[in-house]
């Protein structure tokens, strides 16, 4: 107990206020960024929420507890799994935003009430319910207290294994989509993530111990290693600029169209025409900075010279013109996709041109306004693609 207790001195505090502030500063910073993405902002709530969990924590262990070696503490139990299921949002967020819809989150927010609700009432109306008095009680089965709340732990676990499952699954189709559409685009890269991912496991794995183990040495390194894991989380997600979101059932662009639309009467031309749409709209070479007509030729296995007759004949417009047509539409889509809640240097990033002053002046030279002014349309006006594609094609 004296082992226990000597560690609310001056060291104890520190270790205990360092990362609930830490926590609510990093949240801060992220909120204080007009220009922070939705991930972001469910970053800052992730913060948030841990930092108020080990806030709560504290005051229970430190004031309201008649022993600090009190374990399965119900205020452990509900801001652990507050804090697991706004991680989830996070994530659900970065990687498949059309799945965060109010539906979803209602639906996750009401499980998470009634499992506080779960958690509170047996304590409420008896005695017996309260936090077992040590990590020695575990043995105690024929205890119906220590059963429940040996039920409530493996509830977490069942839900904790299942989040993390879920959130792998989305991570490995998200990657496999990065690689796929964005191949020829630099700075792109998914690292971060699979350290963040990994880093939640961890806490996680700690977060469970932290629920049967009150010695002084365990929650030294608990607090140490949350400090680290706020400070880490910070720096990744704050450098981080939107990616957009896996199209899981993509659309067909309105370059389908075209090829809907009367044709030579030469058939190779129009098996070339088809082709070069083909090409265009599952391998989008045109996010490659440094595409050439050569390379396109030599994908559809054909000479670059007659490639280069053909487009002028065709669509009227040489190859490079085309390429930046194509280049366009696909950050229009981006933007219909991601319903306006993407900035102008993440669309740079990803639109293929190498500089940023060629990107703004095709842009609106395409779309007739400024990619800003086109964003911002879009999150007070609804879409209208018909016009878009009689602008481009």
């Amino acid at each position: 107990m004296n082992n226990i207790t000597s560690y609310y001195g001056d060291l104890g505090i520190f270790l205990y206020y360092t990362p609930i502030v830490s926590a609510f500063m990093a949240a801060f910073a992220l909120l204080a960024n007009r220009r922070r993405t939705p991930s972001q902002t469910w970053l800052a709530l992730v913060l948030v929420t841990f930092g108020t969990g080990m806030a709560a924590s504290f005051l229970f262990d430190r004031y309201f507890s008649a022993s600090h070696s009190e374990i399965f503490r119900p205020v452990n139990f509900i801001f652990s799994t507050a804090n697991s299921i706004v991680i989830l949002f996070y994530y659900v967020s970065l990687m498949r935003p059309q799945l965060l819809t109010r539906k979803y989150m209602l639906y996750f927010s009401g499980g998470w009430a009634l499992f506080s609700i779960f958690v509170l009432l047996p304590g409420t109306f008896s005695a017996r319910f309260q936090p077992v008095q040590g990590i020695h009680r575990l043995a105690d089965l024929s205890s119906l207290p220590m059963v429940f709340h040996l039920l409530t732990i493996c509830c977490i676990l069942l839900f904790y294994t299942w989040m993390g499952v879920f959130i792998l699954r989305i991570y490995r189709d998200y990657r496999k989509f990065i690689v796929n559409s964005y191949s020829f685009v630099g700075g792109i890269t998914l690292s971060w993530v699979s350290i963040t991912i990994y880093l939640f496991i961890i806490m996680g794995i700690l977060d469970i111990l932290w629920m049967v183990n009150t010695s002084a040495g365990y929650k030294m390194l608990f607090n140490v290693v949350s400090l680290g894991a706020v400070w880490t989380l910070f720096w990744y997600g704050s450098r981080q600029s939107a990616i957009p979101p896996v199209d899981i059932e993509p659309k067909k662009k309105s370059f389908k169209e075209v090829e809907e639309l009367p044709v030579t009467t030469d058939d190779k031309q129009a098996k070339l025409k088809i082709q070069l749409l083909e090409y265009f709209n599952h391998k989008k070479p045109y996010l490659n900075p440094e595409l050439s007509l050569k390379e396109v030729a030599q994908a559809l296995q054909t000479n670059h010279y007659a490639l280069s007759r053909f487009i002028n004949k065709e669509f009227e417009v040489n190859f490079y013109t085309l390429i930046n047509r194509f280049r366009v539409e696909y950050i229009l889509h981006l933007i219909e996709l991601n319903k306006g809640a993407i900035n102008c240097d993440t669309l740079h990033a990803i639109s293929g041109f190498k500089s940023r002053t060629t990107f703004f002046k095709q842009f609106k030279e395409i779309a007739g306004c400024t990619p800003q002014e086109y964003i911002e349309s879009r999150k007070t006006e609804k879409s209208d693609n018909s016009t878009i594609k009689t602008k481009l094609f």
